[in-house]
Formats: structure tokens, sequence, C-alpha cells
């Protein structure tokens, strides 16, 4: 894979995160600033293995499907940022959603979190893209409290999905 094909994934992504405060009917202020600092601060993804499924599995993982896990989603991302910043972003991350009309036509997202001991300490969004006829997906934002927990974090997002796929990641 090319630098040009894993930029133009990294863009649909980008849009992707856009779509939910740029054309939102009611976006706040706080949500627009907290797109502002996140695409600043977003860096494209680079080519990767996929990771052996770990022993420990310390994780037990959703898929994001409802409202209150996309806020379980939206706290563990803004508490990433500095304190300074994280009412914005939570604001920002607060108005993604995977099903309200904002979407774009070019990429399919999915996002996972993963708790233990009842507490939310892990989260994912998987991209795919089309490009060209490849299959590229992508996993960002990725936040993790252990390595076994990064891998089998990792593991689930790239489940069922076929051999014939380019992967990326950032985060």
């Amino acid at each position: 894979m090319d630098a040009s094909e894993i930029i133009s994934h990294f863009d649909v992504k980008q849009r992707w995160m856009a779509c939910h405060v740029k054309k939102a009917q009611f976006p706040t202020q706080e949500s627009l600033a907290g797109f502002d600092i996140y695409h600043a601060a977003a860096q494209p993804p680079q080519p990767f293995e996929p990771p052996s499924v770990p022993d420990k599995q310390p994780l037990t993982l959703y898929w994001v499907n409802n409202h209150p896990l996309m806020i379980q989603y939206a706290k563990l991302q803004a508490q990433q940022w500095p304190e300074s910043d994280r009412a914005t972003m939570l604001a920002y991350f607060a108005q993604l959603a995977l099903e309200d009309g904002v979407e774009i036509d070019d990429a399919t997202v999915t996002l996972c979190i993963g708790t233990q001991n009842g507490e939310t300490c892990a989260a994912a969004m998987r991209v795919d893209t089309v490009l060209d006829g490849q299959t590229v997906s992508g996993i960002y934002d990725l936040i993790a409290p252990s390595d076994d927990a990064r891998a089998q974090l990792l593991c689930a997002m790239m489940e069922a999905t076929d051999d014939n796929r380019q992967w990326v990641i950032a985060g």
C-alpha cells in the first residue's frame, strides 16, 4: 500500500469524523471547537500486521450499537486529552453517531469499547473503505490499559474479515 492510499483512507475517516458536527443541524460551539482540536492532532495511520491472539484476554468487549455505549466511548476518548480540553472533546465525541443521517457514503465505521472490572477502559474505531477495488481497514483512536488488552481489542476489531484487505493503524 502506498502513501497516497493511506492518506486517502485517512481523509475518508477525517470526513466521517467531521460530518457529525459540520453537517449537523444544531452543532454546539463546543463540539465544533472539539473537532478543530481533534482534526489538528490527528495523525495518518501506518500499515501494520495483525497481532496474535493474546493468551490473556482481560476485557469484556461491546460493539457500540446504542446511545449509552456511544456515551461511554465518548467519555473514554475525551479522557485521553489534556484536562483543559476534556469538556470540549466530550462535547465533540458525544456528537458522534453511527446512524444519524450524516454519514459519508464511502466508509463503514465500527466502534468498540472494552470494560475491565465494570469500568470502561478500552476503545477503538474501525473504518472500512474500498480504494481502487482494494478493501482498506483502519484502526483509529485505540485506547487500551495493557498490551494484552490492546491485542485483544485489535483481534476483535479484525475478526470476521477477509484476508484480502490492507490494514492501517493510528492511535
